[in-house]
């Protein structure tokens, strides 16, 4: 009886002993994938809505930020990238409580956001530019701006500057007109005469004009005080700065590798990468 028995009990144990080997190897496999807990989720912010930097191509989220930021986690195993759409104004209202640990959206510099937010290496050359018509040589730099009809959104950059002159010319204001239209809109009716300007970025304004076949704009280059031609992708102050040193480690190796300049020809049309020095 034992004699019988025993071989039977002996392949039961072996076939629990194997099948706990192969739990233990598709855990181990989970966890390579991303889905265990090895990996720490870092949760991306941007519009969805600023072609070229962020839109919807055929239900998926794509754009020069976009590209960048997934090329920059493909090469940080440790963490995993989620890119949420939303509203222009929630990206930074999400960093501030801690819904969101990064913030894409062509998002320039100044001395008001650099206090509040960490800023990556510069991603793309984008210096912010007027759009007026044809027939405007009047606008030249920020201090012709009084009696200027000035379309915007708010709390893009345009508007910041705009805010500022205002404020330091009582006198001589400019007249803001917030608008919910995207800029191809607000592009139309500079053209119908609606508005005068909008401020927005060079890449972001030679595209469109392009593309919509707006022949009766043109782009004027300016600059302002401490002005930064630079586009950068923004940290929350309370986060890790490992997060930080690793993003900035991936931008150094895509600008050396080419990858930032394939995703540039590949999105924007071009080479609007920053200068070398500005990457050390």
């Amino acid at each position: 009886m034992k004699k019988r028995f025993m071989p039977g009990v002996f392949i039961l144990l072996l076939g629990i002993v194997i099948a706990g080997c192969g739990n233990k190897s598709g855990a181990d496999s989970e966890a390579q994938s991303g889905a265990g807990t090895g990996q720490k989720t870092i949760v991306a912010a941007t519009s969805g809505v600023s072609n070229p930097f962020s839109y919807d191509k055929d239900g998926e989220l794509t754009g020069y930020d976009v590209e960048v930021m997934k090329a920059v986690f493909e090469g940080l195993p440790e963490y995993k990238l989620e890119v949420q759409a939303i509203e222009f104004e929630g990206i930074l209202t999400g960093l501030d409580n801690g819904r969101f640990q990064l913030g894409a959206n062509n998002f320039s510099s100044n001395p008001e956001r650099r206090e509040k937010y960490d800023f990556s290496l510069p991603i793309i050359e984008n210096a912010n530019v007027f759009v007026v018509r044809k027939d405007d040589n009047t606008l030249k730099s920020i201090e012709d701006l009084k009696g200027y009809k000035a379309v915007t959104e708010v709390g893009n950059s345009g508007a910041t500057l705009l805010e500022n002159y205002n404020t330091d010319h009582p006198d001589a204001k400019a007249d803001i007109m917030y608008t919910d239209e995207n800029f191809v809109k607000q592009f139309e009716g500079i053209e119908a005469g609606r508005y005068d300007v909008r401020i927005i970025s060079r890449v972001s304004a030679e595209k469109a004009i392009k593309e919509h076949g707006f022949t009766n704009l043109k782009v004027v280059p300016f600059s302002t005080e401490n002005s930064d031609p630079g586009s950068y992708i923004l940290f929350t102050k309370s986060a890790d700065s490992t997060l930080l040193d690793a993003v900035n480690k991936r931008i150094k190796e895509m600008y050396n590798d080419g990858t930032l300049l394939k995703i540039s020809e590949e999105q924007l049309g071009g080479d609007y990468l920053p200068k070398k020095e500005l990457m050390e």
